[in-house]
């Protein structure tokens, strides 16, 4: 679910523990929305926070996180808030989204001076809690300084309102009927495991189906979902290994032909009383290995899009009530939310894993404050390495894919090593070139001279290298370049694939310097040499005519280190 949260823990744990307070609290819906906005305030750095709740036309402050002035606290809990604009409740309500003022003091349209005044906040978030796509509630953050709340951190918040909304609409629904008690507890065996299971997937999604199975005294059951690229199911016990494999062979799509397809069709529960007497079911060899008459089929929803499907079905003609309706919707739309976690959950592993290629460092970044900034982009001063092969082009005509791919491993994994180990960024690897930066993300108060003695230690571990592929018949020789200066940087891409790099004339005229040099030479230009110029022995050459570069360039070949 991935960029970076600043957190000091786990977004996950942080809604096991909401989870955890639904169940400890056998539904006592105060204590479930105050540990709900106690989560998300101390998990997204806000300073305070509200949540509100829908009564009647009105809006009131039901729960508040945070120390505020006795006063204060008074008035606002006291206070009615209608759908307006000139607050962030009231435009929450109104527009139905996400509303986000950087800083309240140059929004023309709020109106609660006093409000602000008396809490003191400068950027503040409201979330809507949503209810068959009635605003039930909001969900409120703010800072008491202007600093905006990242895309993950309102991703995170809107999960906290979800879970907030779904304990409103089970408290509804439960109610006071005689039933209640043994809804409550099928609801808290689930959650307890969503909350024990540190996002076991498979764990969640067969205490989902097995509960909604007995709860609502449906014979049999499965639940569905895939995409692209995940497909999970669970079936209740009683399925047999004959029905659980033809239905993994089964095409999972919309069509009238069975109840799950409808479903999919339809967006919405399908329910089918007698599918004997249903004229467009055709999914008759699964009836009659299964035996049912009535079935049921829900489906199951993440950001708008359908993803999957819960099925239950009885063996006689008996329909599912409309308050059983209601609960197992309430049982597919945690299934629902808990494969989104998870799913977020690994995308952000994924990035890290694929950013940690790289340097250790970027994947840092996803679990710091600053992160999401530096990932967005900033401009800071770096020494950009860049080195090349000399002699590759002639090799790679002729060699065989796998003697170039084995070449390429060792060159790369002696370059990145040592790079690494001294601090670098690896900002790509291009065939035979390869850039590294220093200063970025990870600031380096001598980056220039940690860049220089990588690029010697290059130098000096390359000669093993190439003494080695000599043998085997291959001349190759390393040119490296270096420069100093200023550049953006931050996170490029797409979701799945994320790299980060860099963009300026510093890293251009790192490559260009590469390219100019000759095997086994290293040059860098006047203003790095200006800054290690006691550190290391470096010899002027003539000035360089550059692609790219309008007037020669100064610089400077480095034969070595002064100590």
């Amino acid at each position: 679910m991935t960029e970076s949260v600043g957190i000091d823990r786990s977004p996950l744990d942080a809604v096991g523990e909401v989870l955890r307070s639904i169940n400890r609290s056998t539904f006592e819906l105060s204590t479930v929305l105050q540990t709900v906005i106690d989560n998300a305030v101390q998990i997204c750095h806000a300073d305070q926070g509200n949540i509100v709740r829908q009564d009647g036309d009105v809006y009131r402050v039901t729960a508040h996180a945070g120390t505020v002035a006795p006063e204060y606290l008074e008035m606002v809990m006291s206070r009615e808030y209608r759908p307006e604009r000139g607050s962030v409740i009231g435009r929450t309500v109104l527009e139905r989204e996400i509303v986000h003022l950087p800083d309240v003091l140059a929004d023309a349209e709020y109106t609660l001076g006093n409000v602000q005044a008396a809490a003191g906040y400068r950027t503040i978030l409201g979330v809507p809690m949503l209810r068959d796509d009635v605003v039930i509630g909001v969900l409120v953050l703010w800072r008491l300084e202007v600093k905006p709340f990242s895309d993950d951190e309102i991703r995170l918040i809107s999960t906290f309102a979800e879970q907030a909304a779904l304990a409103i609409g089970l408290a509804g629904i439960l109610g006071d009927t005689r039933e209640a008690l043994e809804r409550e507890s099928a609801v808290s065996q689930v959650l307890a495991t969503l909350a024990r299971s540190t996002f076991d997937l498979d764990a969640v999604l067969q205490t989902v189906i097995d509960s909604a199975a007995r709860l609502t005294g449906a014979d049999d059951g499965l639940l569905r979902a895939e995409d692209r690229d995940f497909q999970v199911m669970a079936f209740t016990p009683g399925i047999s290994e004959s029905f659980r494999e033809a239905e993994r062979r089964r095409e999972f799509k919309p069509g009238r032909g069975s109840v799950m397809g409808r479903a999919l069709l339809e967006a919405r529960p399908v329910q089918i009383d007698d599918v004997l007497a249903d004229p467009d079911y055709s999914f008759v060899d699964a009836q009659q290995v299964a035996g049912f008459r009535t079935v049921l089929g829900i489906p199951l929803q993440s950001e708008g899009s359908l993803i999957g499907v819960l099925g239950l079905w009885r063996t006689r003609v008996a329909p599912f009530s409309d308050a059983e309706i209601a609960v197992l919707q309430t049982f597919a739309d945690q299934a629902a939310l808990a494969i989104s976690n998870v799913r977020l959950f690994e995308t952000v592993q994924r990035q890290r894993t694929e950013l940690a290629r790289f340097a250790p460092q970027v994947a840092g970044l996803l679990t710091t404050p600053e992160g999401e900034s530096l990932l967005a982009g900033h401009r800071r001063e770096i020494t950009a390495l860049f080195c090349d092969l000399r002699g590759f082009t002639a090799f790679a005509e002729i060699a065989e894919p796998e003697d170039l791919f084995s070449v390429l491993r060792q060159y790369h994994g002696t370059v990145g090593e040592l790079a690494v180990a001294n601090g670098g960024m690896v900002e790509h690897f291009a065939g035979d070139g390869l850039m590294v930066f220093f200063n970025d993300p990870t600031p380096m108060p001598d980056h220039p001279l940690a860049a220089l003695r990588t690029a010697i230690a290059i130098r000096e571990r390359f000669h093993d290298l190439a003494a080695a592929w000599r043998k085997r018949g291959y001349e190759l020789g390393l040119g490296m370049g270096l420069a100093v200066g200023f550049a953006t940087l931050g996170r490029i891409g797409f979701e799945g694939r994320y790299d980060y790099a860099g963009v300026g004339v510093v890293i251009n005229l790192a490559s260009r310097l590469s390219s100019a040099a000759a095997a086994d030479e290293v040059l860098i230009n006047q203003k790095l040499y200006a800054m290690v110029e006691d550190e290391v022995e470096a010899e002027p050459v003539e000035a360089l005519e550059l692609k790219g570069f309008s007037h020669a360039v100064t610089a400077y070949r480095v034969t070595g280190l002064k100590s």
